[in-house]
């Protein structure tokens, strides 16, 4: 439980935040207070706010079914213009201040390693919705600190394999040299031995630094029958419209974070046809948690934001599930909060959200924290019979609702 305090006073930049608490913290004297920054400009704009609406709206959600442990719960964003120096800063007030409770994570790994070390410092409860880079919870003994998302190397290992069972042998990976798509990068290259298959390009290049047309060149002379790798949403489009554009056609073009995006399409157009990716979710998939189930909150944030979720915004949504569950669980009938209990609650607990199923390593384990039960799915953009593109599930094949498609 927190220490006592004397007249605190919540003031944020949210005025339905504003209130004060007395000195014991009394069930319903207060609300539950959740802090996150989030891109809502720089380069993960686009990404960081698609999570942030899936925060507001499980708080919302949430609060709407009475809270938790008997108290509602308030959300505090503010936007860390995709620096992670910005996002530092600010968790360091958030962790300073008496009246924040618990943290969600920022978008992207290299902010996430950025803030994780505050909260660990200041034995804060962190869910990190949307950090996949591995190297931020292997043996870094984190114990206030758990991950929602699948572990970057997972992400394209099914495209090497769906690629690999349709003949082919020979692999360009590019990548962002930045932890997570380096971590991508790492699970394709054990993939790719697996399925012994030879890698004839491997080539990084720096953040915001891709010379998309020169790679995609390099990988046609090189005859590369499977061009697989990328950065961020911005390398997917250009590195998608570079194939397109530069006279080769791989049999499979599979990139990170971008495929899976509803608005891919509209950005690269026919282009995206049999281009595949990475998700850990998408909205046909039925999946349930502590406030709501995929479907109702799929239609929620489609009346609110006129387009369904994508799989960013189910992470934000599912770590607030998360820690909602986590509180009732552990808050008793004094609706205290109590963060050892919590933490103990978020490293030893088997549960589901809408995001889909959470299991992280234990505490003492060299992993502790880290996601070992959400699994990736590919993707692919398949003609939908009427003139137009739709997403399909292609790998694995036990959820799989289409055969893959190629080029050649």
């Amino acid at each position: 439980m927190r220490a006592a305090r004397l007249g605190v006073c919540l003031f944020t930049a949210l005025p339905s935040l504003a209130g004060c608490r007395d000195s014991t913290d009394p069930p319903g004297a207060g609300p539950v207070v959740l802090a996150a920054t989030y891109s809502e400009t720089g380069r993960f704009a686009l990404l960081g706010t698609e999570m942030a609406r899936g925060y507001r709206l499980a708080v919302e959600m949430l609060n709407e079914k009475g809270g938790a442990g008997g108290r509602e719960f308030r959300l505090e964003l503010r936007d860390d213009a995709s620096d992670a120096g910005t996002a530092a800063g600010i968790y360091r007030e958030f962790a300073a201040s008496d009246t924040i409770d618990a943290l969600l994570g920022p978008y992207s790994s290299p902010l996430t390693e950025a803030v994780i070390g505050v909260a660990e410092r200041a034995g804060m409860p962190l869910v990190a919705a949307m950090a996949a880079a591995p190297g931020l919870w292997a043996g870094q003994g984190r114990s206030w600190s758990v991950q929602m998302i699948n572990p970057g190397p997972t992400y394209l290992q099914g495209s090497v394999e769906v690629a690999a069972g349709h003949g082919a042998r020979s692999v360009a990976l590019v990548y962002e040299d930045t932890q997570f798509p380096v971590s991508v990068a790492e699970g394709v290259r054990a993939a790719v031995r697996a399925h012994r298959m030879n890698i004839v390009l491997d080539r990084s290049y720096p953040a915001g630094g891709a010379g998309h047309d020169a790679l995609v060149a390099e990988a046609r002379d090189n005859g590369a029958d499977l061009f697989i790798g990328g950065g961020y949403y911005d390398d997917a489009v250009a590195f998608t419209k570079a194939v397109d554009g530069g006279h080769y056609t791989p049999m499979l073009l599979s990139l990170n974070l971008g495929p899976a995006q509803a608005n891919f399409v509209n950005d690269v157009g026919g282009a995206a046809r049999c281009v595949a990716g990475n998700t850990p979710w998408l909205p046909t998939i039925r999946t349930s948690g502590f406030v709501a189930d995929s479907e109702t909150m799929g239609r929620r944030y489609v009346a609110a934001h006129s387009e369904p979720p994508n799989y960013y915004a189910a992470g934000g949504f599912g770590a607030v599930e998360l820690f909602a569950e986590a509180f009732d669980a552990t808050a008793g009938d004094a609706g205290e909060f109590d963060r050892a209990a919590i933490r103990e609650y978020l490293f030893a607990k088997v549960t589901e959200t809408v995001l889909g199923p959470f299991q992280v390593h234990s505490l003492g384990d060299e992993q502790a924290g880290a996601q070992r039960a959400l699994k990736g799915l590919q993707v692919q953009w398949h003609d939908d019979g009427s003139g137009g593109l739709e997403r399909r599930i292609v790998h694995p094949a036990a959820v799989a609702d289409a055969d893959a498609c190629f080029w050649r």
